[in-house]
Formats: C-alpha cells, sequence, structure tokens
C-alpha cells in the first residue's frame, strides 16, 4: 500500500511509487516504475528532518562499491522534507526464500554452500572497498533480479 502522501507523487519527473516493500524506523522502500521507459525500479524514501541522513550515506556507498552484486544506484535527490533513493530492483530476500522453501523441502545442501559462498564474496569485495556492513540478516541478501522472475 502507498501512503496518502506519496499515492500520486512522481519523483524526478519519471519515477511513481506502485507498492511498499519494507519498512523500518528510518525509512520506506516501495517497488516503483520509470513511467517513461517501464523499468522497475527500487526507491527508498526518508524524511530528511530526522538527524540521520542514511540515504545519502547509502547512495555514496552504493556509487562507491558499482557492481560485483550489489543493486546498481539510479539516482539520489531531495524532493521537498523527503531524500529519494532510487536503485535496481532486486528480487526477493534470503528470508523470504526461506519461509517459502521450508514450507515447501527445504533447502538443498548445494544452495546453501553457493548462497554462503556469493555471501563471503560480496562482503570481501565491501571490505575491500574499507567500507563494513553493519547490518548483516538474512533480509539483506537479495537474489536475483525482479524482471527475470
Amino acid at each position: 500500500m502507498i501512503k496518502r502522501i506519496f499515492e500520486k507523487k512522481v519523483f524526478f519527473n519519471k519515477y511513481k511509487l506502485q507498492k511498499l516493500i519494507n519498512e523500518s524506523k528510518f525509512s520506506e522502500v516501495y517497488q516503483g516504475i520509470n513511467i517513461i521507459n517501464k523499468e522497475l525500479v527500487s526507491i527508498k524514501i526518508e524524511n530528511s528532518i530526522s538527524a540521520n541522513n542514511f540515504l545519502e550515506s547509502e547512495a555514496y556507498i552504493l556509487f562507491t562499491l558499482k557492481g560485483f552484486g550489489i543493486p546498481n544506484l539510479i539516482t539520489y535527490g531531495k524532493s521537498g522534507k523527503y531524500n529519494i533513493l532510487v536503485e535496481e530492483l532486486l528480487g526477493p530476500s534470503l528470508k523470504e526464500i526461506s519461509k517459502l522453501e521450508q514450507i515447501k523441502y527445504g533447502f538443498p545442501i548445494k544452495d546453501i554452500c553457493m548462497i554462503a559462498l556469493q555471501g563471503l564474496d560480496r562482503l570481501e569485495y565491501i571490505h575491500s572497498k574499507n567500507i563494513i556492513h553493519r547490518d548483516i540478516k538474512p533480509q539483506n541478501f537479495l537474489i536475483g533480479r525482479k524482471d527475470a522472475q
């Protein structure tokens, strides 16, 4: 569901919210769409009045990391009293996948090993750029691209 204040809002003249994906005490994450080329994107929104400006830091980190399984930063800026970060939309999180897999059959050991190795590779890459993640949890590891599903 889209919050009422954002219902008809278009950010940066081309990004429109479609549905809420996640929310925390600092920000909200929406699936959005580029109304010009119909590309699906992830749009993160935080109130710029708060003491913390996490999205500006996240935009800098995404710009620094570019590639190697890290979502691509599309744009970052301010819109009224909000900070807006638009990035590549990825697939479901490990937490979402594990809920589905446990209901069906459980995770095959081969898949667990592949996910673990890729996760470690990503963390090693992040650390090689002198960045510490500080929020490692299944919700923050996303699998695949949304358009590939």
